[in-house]
């Protein structure tokens, strides 16, 4: 399989979720508003783009198989969104403690990861139970 797929979809989900946490910070939005919640939408599309284009590009593949390259996606965007997240904290967070940074990257960890591996695992369900080539 291609791990070319899953990284280069990893980077630009990571990019567009920066990019749409930096869009939030600029329009000042209040902490509990449910518009936040969105960059988990932009997780589970760049899921389901990297599944769509694993299907496409290779026939008969397995769930386990189509589950860790979701999972890859997932983890590349993670990494990404940290390392962004590492960067907003050092620009813009000056004055506070760094506990608060290690409580943002522990936020940051938990919350796209059970998010990345629920959207993983029932995109490449769905994918394996629709496109199963019946010979």
């Amino acid at each position: 399989m291609n791990k070319k797929i899953s990284t280069r979809v990893g980077i630009v989900t990571g990019l567009s979720i920066l990019a749409f946490i930096l869009f939030l910070r600029n329009i000042s939005i209040a902490e509990n508003s449910p518009i936040i919640f969105l960059q988990f939408v932009l997780l589970l599309i760049g899921i389901v783009v990297s599944c769509i284009l694993l299907y496409r590009f290779y026939a008969d593949i397995q769930f386990v198989d189509a589950f860790t390259h979701c999972i890859k996606t997932t983890i590349t965007a993670l990494l990404i969104v940290m390392i962004g997240y590492s960067i907003l904290f050092v620009i813009f967070s000056r004055n506070q403690p760094f506990s608060s940074y290690t409580l943002l990257l522990m936020k940051t960890i938990f919350a796209y990861s059970l998010s990345g591996l629920f959207s993983s695992f029932f995109t490449s369900l769905i994918f394996n139970t629709f496109t199963k080539n019946k010979a």
